[in-house]
C-alpha cells in the first residue's frame, strides 16, 4: 500500500510459485493464497508450481477468482493438439500515460520438473523465437516499454535477454535469487535489464522507468 500510494499507478507483478508450498495452500486446493493474492492487489502473474494443482483447477481459478481482478499470462504456454494460446501472452497497460507491455514467461520445463499429467494437455518450453514475435507485436501496438515477467530462472533470463530484441526488462522468478542491481545484457536490438527479486515476497524488486520520445531512456531499480 504504501508503495502504490508513492508510486501512482504502478503495477505489482507475481512471478509465480505463490499457490503451492504450504499445508494450508495444499488443504486448500490453492485457495488460500489465491485470496492472498487478491487481497496484496497483484495485478499480473506467471506461474510454475500453480500448474501442480492441475489444468481444470488452473483454469478455474483465472477464469473464476481472478476475472476482473488478476491477469494470468504465459506467451510459451500451448496447447499440445492445435497449438493455441491457453493464456494470453501479453497485456498492454497504460501507466502514467505511457503504453506498457508486459508479456508473460511460465516455467519453460514444467512437464519434465513436474508430473506431465499435471499439464497432459498443454505444452511449454522457451520458445524465444514467439517471444519475439510478442514483443514486435506490442512494439506495433504502440508499447514504449516492454517488460517479461518470466519464471524461467537467472541462468535461462540471461541467455534469452540475449537472444531476443526490444524487451526493456525481464523481471524473473524460479531460481530465488535476491539479486540488488539490474544486469544489462547487450543483444542486437541495445540492451535488456535482467532481474531476480527471491522469492516468496522477501523483497519487493522496484523497478522505475524514465520514458521521454517514446522509449526509455533512463531506469531506477531497487530490492
Amino acid at each position: 500500500k504504501r508503495m502504490k500510494a508513492s508510486r501512482p499507478g504502478a503495477l505489482l507483478l507475481d512471478g509465480g510459485d505463490t499457490w503451492q508450498g504450504s499445508a494450508t495452500a495444499l488443504w486448500t486446493n490453492a485457495q488460500d493464497m489465491v485470496d492472498a493474492s487478491k487481497l496484496l492487489g497483484v495485478d499480473l502473474m506467471t506461474g510454475h508450481w500453480e500448474f501442480t494443482y492441475g489444468m481444470q483447477r488452473v483454469k478455474e481459478i483465472v477464469e473464476r477468482d481472478f476475472k476482473g481482478r488478476i491477469q494470468f499470462i504465459a506467451q510459451n504456454v500451448r496447447t499440445l493438439d492445435f497449438g493455441d494460446p491457453v493464456f494470453p501472452p501479453y497485456v498492454l497497460r497504460e501507466v502514467n500515460g505511457v503504453p506498457v507491455a508486459i508479456i508473460g514467461q511460465a516455467f519453460p520445463y514444467t512437464p519434465i520438473a513436474n508430473p506431465r499429467y499435471m499439464v497432459a494437455d498443454w505444452e511449454f518450453g522457451i520458445q524465444d523465437v514467439n517471444l519475439q514475435k510478442m514483443v514486435d507485436e506490442a512494439r506495433g501496438k504502440g508499447a514504449q516499454v516492454v517488460v517479461v515477467l518470466s519464471h524461467n530462472g537467472m541462468d535461462v533470463d540471461l541467455k534469452m535477454a540475449s537472444r531476443v530484441r526490444g524487451v526493456d526488462a525481464i523481471l524473473g522468478g524460479h531460481t530465488h535469487d535476491g539479486v540488488p542491481l539490474a544486469i544489462p545484457v547487450k543483444n542486437g536490438g541495445g540492451a535488456t535489464l535482467v532481474t531476480n527479486a527471491g522469492s516468496n515476497g522477501k523483497f519487493l524488486g522496484v523497478m522505475e522507468f524514465d520514458v521521454k520520445a517514446g522509449k526509455v531512456a533512463d531506469f531506477r531499480y531497487k530490492l
